[in-house]
C-alpha cells in the first residue's frame, strides 16, 4: 500500500455477516453479508426459497435490526473491529 493512500481507509467499505439460527436448529449460519460505507449498508440475504435478495439500509446494524425481527442474529465484522 502507498502512504497517500492511507487516509482513504477511513471511509473503505466494511464487509460484514449477519449469523443466524434460522431453522433453531443448533446450526447457526450466515444468514446475510454486505458491506458499509458512510451513510448506508449493501447487504445480500438468503431466502427461505432459496433466492437472494439485496437491499439497502441506513447501516449495518439496521440490516441487523431487520434480522432480527425474525429471528436471534448477530453482526459479525469481517475485519473483527466493532
Amino acid at each position: 500500500m502507498i502512504e497517500a493512500d492511507e487516509p482513504l481507509l477511513d471511509d473503505a467499505p466494511r464487509l460484514f455477516g449477519i449469523v443466524a439460527d434460522p431453522e433453531d436448529d443448533g446450526h447457526p449460519s450466515v444468514v446475510a453479508w454486505g458491506h458499509e460505507l458512510t451513510g448506508h449498508a449493501l447487504t445480500s440475504w438468503f431466502l427461505a426459497d432459496g433466492r437472494i435478495e439485496v437491499a439497502v439500509f441506513g447501516s449495518a446494524e439496521a440490516a441487523l435490526a431487520t434480522a432480527e425481527a425474525l429471528y436471534p442474529s448477530k453482526l459479525v465484522w469481517i475485519d473483527g473491529k466493532p
